[in-house]
Order: structure tokens, then sequence, then C-alpha cells
């Protein structure tokens, strides 16, 4: 039973806050006006206007125009904008209120969150890098509709890389900072930890992974997002090892900001790409998007809502030409094919119609007279199909005078998404009836997300320390499905649409914190001391829940059942099946025999037709694989930051945590900064440890899908949980922490005004990191696996098998200047990395008598070691990033009138294959690059009316595609490029209207 306390102590605060907040409604009244600039009296476009002493707010729109409510008497606003001196001024009895602001491009810098538990730090003083990223006025102007993918085009060592529609991986946008896994990085909303997805994300290229999925929370609802580009497990949690993600939702009130967007990706523009087939338009996008915050009370309380709805086609990209390869094989051409019980099937009644037509014989000459082109096996080899609804709130309420405030957020979302499987094809006798599909099919993938938030807190002041205490609990929910599938073990009766099962993961945080800044404490000995202490306890849970038992199960069609004793099945039956039989001759050797196959006793049943079981694609959860385990994380931390003089300032930070499954931890940091030349340039340090103990999705997650070789020949792999049989009999070892050790270096600057540069040297070493094992075959190992799995299985496990590292350096760049009457911004952001495994270390393993292992035990040690880390999933790793990335941007803005600008550099790739060019192992493997490759972005938008703005632009509008992918890879002409780098989903273009009033 789930524990009911955290849903009560939210409604308890929720109805405090209720009560608490109903004296403050009083009269109000809106005022509205103007900022400008008071060189040249242009308006500023995203000056924030605050109600001091609270959290009420607006922005200004293109004309410089606020509207905000205020309180019907007293009070003041203050106006700030990046390049602007702030300016506070004073409410008198006019409801209209234009304020001119002076020109300080020293005042570059940003407040931040996250970096610092000091509330006076900006992006520039802090010890560690942290981007500032004004999301909610960047949309206006960018591409991109949702968060994960705008932040991916600005932030350097982000990464959120849509993966194509053949796997699951595709249903969420996951996160990621300096070529980590997603679940290295923590993520944060308002401050306060995200839950993740529910599911584990195993085609991804830094290894299996949880993510906290970006596309439950709304673009509208952002006001800016905080990237901190450093290791901080000893500030914030275990998972920060790569950095932190925090996102600030907006508090604005009596405005109503709209956005409407539609696009479409085309193989259009300034090049087009005459290597794949043509698909006109695809992918297309129809969003709307709204927000609008009312006022609570006279004394700045507030509830902020957005809303997002939108539908995307999904995209394909195939080469020139289509699929290549065989569809009906000769069995199915002439007609030879038998039921278990020896009836013909005819699965080409053209060729029986028409005797004297040879070419109904043929492969080329049945898929003609049945009108099938090589359209007709395409996959969705792209973007999945995704319906996507979310609501979400931000509240607080003042409750004293004295700056006590209940606050609450959080949001549902709820999303359908549609992915595509490989094609089956009638030459695939074990997954093909001709009853249902008589020309193969194409199964797909469902799933229905619901993700639902809640936060609730109270922050204030308790004796001289700033104390903020909350609770927040989230959960997803991932439900399966199969759509145009089927078990071909269940004959014609079987379903073609199934329940999978789900999975389910909750999280429930509750923290408290406390914090002081003492200034020029010891009677002034030091400038100023920052401590910062508190404890937080989080409880989590993984469920996962069967499907319905056709899509798990293996059906009765196909077996025979013998009518009397020692039945005689090839000579009564069908004399093209036999029994093989094996035989070990004197000299050692073993020689494989066929003879007739008798059933000794009567009922006696033989699976002859040797269907495969379970739901084609993806099969259902089945009993075995249940799961609802539960894991409680006690936390406690310590943090303090001393400026010992205006120029040098150090900080330290401790945290113990105890795992309910992995124990203690404890965690430091050490980080530094010093001004060598004040206000112009400054060098910055830190030295920190990590620990993350694996999810309990990584722990727990087991499945069976089918994979394909390049070749397109089928086989079913399934992934098998440490406490497994399976597990034990091959002697794979229980999952254990990782631990990492961050090192980073680096220097920010302003040397001339309106220039501000930040450059961060980084090392990041992980012991004992969790990787995804390759496939070890029943056949290959023998002994117990082959009994477990079968002799045709393929088992894969996650395990701690390797220490990496990554060395890397970020660039940030940031010039703002007038330019006439107008205002340009020039960005430059650049990444170097690089990431190796440093020891690979496989686990000792059971080798069965009966295993096909190389016998030189060199050779063998090197082909386990080859499964354990195989060349795919390392190459991935290590090369599967860019090893360089640069981003430049010129914005432009006069006015109404606004222009945007952005190139974005990757550099090359190497793909690593398991395959061999030909059959002889000893021939090379079939590996190739990805050249480096440069996208260009273009926007230009234009205020229409007063509330009115019309955007319109292009992503890639280059139409830049990635190197075309080995045509020994391609499954005979179904792949084109692997998903690395950008994508290959090729240029989109975009309209965007938004209103405001």
């Amino acid at each position: 039973m789930k524990n009911p306390l955290p849903m009560r102590f939210t409604a308890l605060l929720l109805l405090i806050a209720s009560l608490l907040s109903y004296p403050l409604m009083a009269q109000q009244r809106t005022i509205s006006g103007r900022v400008t600039a008071q060189d040249d009296n242009t308006p500023i476009t995203g000056v924030n206007v605050v109600l001091k002493g609270t959290s009420t707010g607006a922005a200004t729109d293109a004309n410089g125009e606020y509207k905000l409510t205020v309180p019907e008497q007293g009070g003041a606003l203050t106006f700030s904008f990046i390049g602007f001196a702030t300016r506070e001024v004073a409410l008198g009895t006019s409801n209209t209120l234009d304020v001119s602001l002076i020109s300080d491009t020293k005042q570059l810098a940003e407040l931040v969150v996250i970096g610092s538990r000091n509330s006076s730090r900006t992006k520039l003083d802090t010890p560690a890098p942290v981007d500032v990223i004004a999301v909610s006025k960047l949309a206006q102007t960018m591409p991109q509709t949702e968060l994960s993918q705008l932040l991916k085009q600005i932030a350097p060592s982000f990464n959120s890389l849509k993966i194509p529609g053949a796997d699951l991986a595709s249903h969420v946008d996951a996160v990621q900072l300096r070529n980590q896994p997603p679940n290295q990085t923590l993520v944060l909303l308002n401050g306060k930890r995200r839950h993740t997805s529910s599911l584990l994300l195993v085609a991804n290229n830094a290894g299996p992974s949880t993510t906290v999925d970006m596309r439950t929370i709304p673009l509208a609802a952002v006001e800016k997002v905080e990237i901190l580009r450093d290791g901080a497990a000893a500030q914030y949690g275990s998972d920060a090892i790569a950095g932190v993600v925090n996102m600030e939702l907006k508090k604005s009130v009596g405005v109503f900001s709209g956005m409407y967007n539609t696009g479409f990706y085309a193989n259009v523009g300034l090049a087009k790409n005459k290597d794949i087939d043509d698909f006109g338009t695809d992918g297309h996008l129809q969003q709307f998007m709204g927000n609008y915050g009312f006022a609570l009370g006279e004394k700045g309380g507030f509830i902020n809502l957005t809303f997002e709805l939108s539908k995307q086609g999904s995209t394909s990209r195939v080469p020139k030409g289509g699929y290549t390869g065989e569809v009906f094989d000769a069995s199915y051409l002439n007609n030879t094919r038998k039921e278990a019980d020896g009836t013909p099937i005819i699965t080409n009644p053209e060729a029986i119609a028409n005797p004297d037509n040879a070419a109904l014989r043929t492969d080329k000459g049945l898929q003609a007279a049945r009108g099938l082109t090589p359209k007709s096996y395409e996959m969705i080899n792209g973007l999945s199909k995704v319906d996507n609804g979310t609501i979400f709130m931000n509240m607080g309420i003042p409750l004293s005078a004295k700056g006590t405030e209940f606050y609450a957020f959080g949001g549902l979302n709820y999303r359908n998404t549609l992915s595509g499987c490989y094609y089956r094809f009638p030459r695939q006798q074990d997954r093909f009836l001709n009853e249902l599909y008589p020309n193969g099919f194409l199964p797909q993938l469902t799933s229905n997300v619901s993700d639902k938030s809640l936060t609730v807190g109270i922050r204030g002041r308790a004796g001289g320390f700033d104390l903020d205490f909350s609770n927040s609990f989230g959960s997803s929910i991932f439900r399966y499905g199969m759509v145009n599938t089927m078990n071909a073990s269940y004959g014609p009766s079987t379903p073609t649409t199934m329940r999978l099962g789900d999975n389910n993961f909750t999280q429930n945080t509750t923290n408290i914190a406390l914090s002081r800044l003492y200034s020029e404490p010891m009677g002034g000995v030091l400038k100023s001391m920052n401590i910062a202490f508190g404890a937080e306890m989080r409880v989590e849970n993984y469920q996962i829940t069967p499907g319905q038992v056709e899509s798990y199960t293996k059906g009765p069609y196909g077996t025979f059942t013998a009518p009397e004793d020692n039945f005689n099945y090839t000579q009564r039956v069908n004399k093209d099946v036999k029994a093989e039989k094996v035989v070990t001759n004197p000299d050692g050797t073993q020689t494989t025999t066929y003879e007739d196959l008798i059933i000794p006793y009567r009922g006696g049943t033989v699976d002859i037709k040797g269907y495969s079981p379970n739901c084609q694609c993806f099969r259902g959860f089945a009993p075995d694989q249940q799961a609802n385990a539960f894991r409680s994380v006690m936390a406690a931390y310590a943090d303090i930051e001393i400026d010992l003089t205006k120029r040098f300032m150090i900080g330290l930070a401790g945290r113990y945590e105890n795992y309910s499954d992995f124990g203690d931890v404890l965690t430091g940091k050490l980080a530094t900064r010093f001004s060598v030349i004040p206000g112009v340039f400054a060098l910055r340090g830190s030295i920190s440890t990590g620990f993350r103990a694996p999810s309990l999705q990584e722990l727990y997650y087991a499945q069976t899908s089918t994979g394909f070789t390049p070749g397109g020949v089928p086989f079913d792999q399934g992934y098998f949980t440490n406490s497994s049989t399976a597990a034990k009999a091959l002697g794979i070892p229980k999952l254990k922490q990782e631990r990492s050790t961050n090192i980073s270096f680096g220097m920010t600057s302003q040397p001339a005004s309106g220039l501000e540069v930040t450059a961060d040297a980084y090392y990041i070493k992980i012991r004992d990191k969790i990787i995804q094992t390759g496939g070890f075959s029943g056949s290959d190992i023998g002994g117990n696996l082959k009994s477990i799995i079968t002799a045709d299985g393929i088992a894969q496990f996650f395990t701690n098998a390797a220490d990496v590292e990554t060395k890397g350096i970020d660039l940030v760049a940031n010039y703002r200047t007038r330019a006439g009457a107008g205002q340009l911004t020039y960005s430059l952001a650049a990444n170097w990395n690089q990431v190796a495994f440093t020891r690979v270390y496989p686990a000792n393993l059971n080798i069965g008598a009966d295993n096909q292992l190389p016998t030189d035990p060199t050779l063998r040690a090197q082909y386990l070691s080859d499964i354990y880390l195989n060349r795919n999933s390392r190459g991935s790793f290590e090369h599967g990033s860019p090893r360089q990335k640069y981003i430049g941007s010129i914005v432009y803005q006069k006015g109404p009138f606004s222009a945007m600008a952005r190139a974005i550099y990757y550099g090359a790739v190497q793909y690593y294959s398991n395959y061999h060019e030909t059959e002889d192992i000893t021939s090379p493997y079939a590996d190739y690059q990805l050249g480096a490759r440069t996208t260009l972005d273009l926007s230009v938008g234009y205020q229409l009316l007063k509330a009115v703005r019309l955007s319109i632009g292009g992503d890639n509008v280059t139409n830049t595609y990635p190197t075309r992918t080995r045509a020994d890879l391609t499954d005979s002409g179904r792949f084109a490029y692997d998903n690395y780098q950008m994508g290959f989903q090729g240029a989109y273009y975009y309209a965007r209207l938004n209103v405001q009033f």
C-alpha cells in the first residue's frame, strides 16, 4: 500500500493557504505604461516589471508596453533588463506610468538560483559556469517549439537528440550535459527536484538511462532556464554528476500571452537532398499555447496558468529507390507451405490462376501483380507521431508582511505517441500468417503517457535565516500498446491490437532548507559569509504491470498432436519435416543428421511450424517481469561560501545520503573564485566527488523484443534483471553505485562594454559505470543459460563494467551593442570534448561445456569482452557525439522588427559496427565516418498590431543531412542515415503568431 502522507500533507497546506489568503483579497487597480531607452527613446522589449516585495510581475512587449495589477494605494515598481541599470519607481495615483532606463552595459549578469546558495550571486561571479537562458524572449524568435530543442540550439554542452521512431526512446525528450547519460544530470523546476520518466532508455548513445521528460513542461510556462555546467552532487543530490538544469516558471499577472505554431519538414531549400526518396512535406505541426496570470489579493499574490495543445506528424527518410530486398521466398511463390496437419497453404493464388505466367513465380513479378512498390514496405524511419496536451500552474501567496509566502506549482501532461517497428515480410515464416497479412505488415508501437506533478511549500524567515519547506510529488505512467501486429502462435484468431502493460514511477520529495548571508562577519575581517544547510527525504516507487496474455505467451497454433503411439509424422503428414540429431564421433567431433520425426506417445504434441511467440515487435510485459519496488533516500547537506575579500571567495559543500538499498555515502565539493581585475577578469575552479545509485528502472526493468541484423535477419532479445535466473546462470553480478570525480577550472571576463566571455575546462571521471551489455546467445554460452533463454535467444543485462573519463572545454561569449536605432546581440558558444573508456572489466562468466566460443584462451577472453561492451555501444559513447560543437548567432531588433540568424557546426563522428564487411570474421568491421556538418537557422518577426506579432523562419534551412549510412548497413535500402549530430530530418519551416494583451 502506498503511503498516503504526502497527499494529505499537500491537501493540508492548500487548505491552510486558502484560509490565510482569504482576507488578503482587496481592491486593486491596473496600471500600464511604456519603457524606453533614455539615450534614443526606443522601446525596450522584455523588461521585467515587478511589484516590489512580491512575486507579481510582467514583461514588456515588442512596443515596450506593459500592464500590471497593483494595490489601490502604495507600493513601488522595479524595472530591470540586461544592459540597463535597474530602476525603482513609486506608484502614485495615476494608472499610467512610463519609464526610461539608463544604459549600463556592465550589468549583463543575472542573478542565479543554482551554482550557489548565496542569493546575491550572478552568473559571472559564481565559482562554477552557469548559463542563463531567457526562454520567454527567445521563444518569439527561435524555430524550435519544444523546450529541450530550443536549449540544444543555445547551450554548448546541452543536448537532447530526438530518437527515430523505431524505439521507445522516441517517446520522450531526454536531457544531456557534457556528453554524459541523461541520468547524470539533475533537473529542477523552480529550484525543486523534478521526477524522472518511468521509461528506461535502452537505445541511448551514452548508455542505458532514465531521464526527466522535458516534453512534459510547456515552453510557454518557462520564464528562464539556468544550466549549471559543473559537478554538483554534494550541493543538490547524487545525480548531479554532469550538472544541473533549473527551469524558472513565469509569475506575470494581468497579461495573456498566446502562441500558434505551424510548420513542416520539406526536402527543399538552399540544397535539395537527392539521396533520399521525395516525400513532399511531412512532420506537420499544429501547436497552441497560452499563458495568463491572475492576481490574488493586494499583497502580490498570483497564480500563473499555462496550457499547450500540439499535434506532431511522423517523418520518414529512406534512400532513393527504397527497399530492394526480398519480399516473397520460394515456398511462398510456389505454394509449398503446409499447415501443421499437412494441409497445403495457398499463398500465391495468382500463380495458380495463371499457370503460364512465369513472372508470377518471381519475387518482383508477384509484387508488380499486386501493385506493391518499395513504398509499401516503408517504416516510420524518423520522428514519431505525437499528440500532446499539457496544463501547468505556478502560484504564490504572501502570508505576512515579513515576507512569508505560500507557493505551489505543478502540472498535468497527457501524450499519445505512435512509432514504427521493422516491417514483417512474408518470407519470415515464423512471424507471418497469410490469412491476416498476405503481403506482410508493419507493427506500430503506441504509448499513452500520463505525467502529474505538484509542489507545495512555505518560504520565509525564522531566527534570521531564510527558510524554505516544501513537498514535491511526481508521477509518470507509460501505458504501452501495439497496433497492426499479431502473435503468430495463436493463428488467425490472434488479436492485432494489444495492450503490452504499464510502467509507473512515482517520487515524493520533502525538504527543508535554511540559509543566511552575513555581511562583514567577524568584525569585518571577512567581506561576507553565506551558510546554508538542510535535509531531504525522498521516496520512490517503480512498477511494471503485465499486458494481455496474447502479448507474451506462446499459443497452440502450428503444433501437431499425435493420434497414436509412435506416430511417424514425416512419412504420414509432411515429408519435408524431419528431426535433427547430433551424433558424437569417436574422435570427439560432432555430426548433424536428419531422420524421420516420430512422436512416441498418443496425445503427444510437437511444435511443427515454430511460430514466433509473443506480440510482434515488442513483447508484452509478462507476470515474471512484474515489479513493485520501493526506495527511500535520506539526505542532509551543509554549504558555506566565504568572501574573504572583495576579490577572493571560497565555497565548501558536503552531503550525506542514506539509501535504503545502497547504504551510506558522503560527497564533497570545494570551489573558489578570484577576481584578478575587479569587474573585468576573474578565475574560478572547483573539485568535487559524486555518487549515483542505480535507478529503480535500471534495477528492475525486464523486457523482450525483436532485433534485426543489418541484413534484416530477426532475433529475439531479452533484457534481464541482475537478480534474474538468467543473470545467476551466466554469472552477472548485482548492480552497485557509480562513483565520480569532477574537476573544473575557468575564467570570466568583461573586457569591454557590452561584452562578456566565460571559458571553463572540465574533467569527469566515473568509476563502475553502468553499461548495457551486448547480447549473450544461448548457443554461444551453452550450459544453464542455454536452457533458460533457449539456444536461439539473446540475453542482455545492465552491469558495472567500466571506468570512463570525459575532458572538455566550454566557451561562451555574448556582445550587446546599439546599431543606429536598433540593437544587435552577438553570441558565440563552443564545446570541445573527449570521452573514453579507460578500463573495461567483464565479470567471470559461467560457460557451459557445450559452448561455441573460441577455444583459444586469448581469443575467448576478447570475444567475451566484445560482447560485454560491444564495439557499437562503446563507439557510440566515445565517438557518437561531436567532439566539437560551435554555435554562433546574431539577433537584430529595431522597434517592431526583429531578425535572427544562427549557425551550428557539428564536428565529425565515427560509427563503429558490430558486424564485419563479410562473413569472414577476419575481414574489416563495417565502420564509417560521418563528416562534419553546419546547419543554419533563420527567422524574422514583425509586430503587426499592438497585440499581434508574426514570425516566419526555418530550422536547418540549408537542408543539411549527415553522411549516408554504408550501403551494407541499410538493410537493403531501408535506412539512409544514423542518428548522430543534428539528426536526419532535414529542413523545417514554420510560421508563428504571437498575441499579447
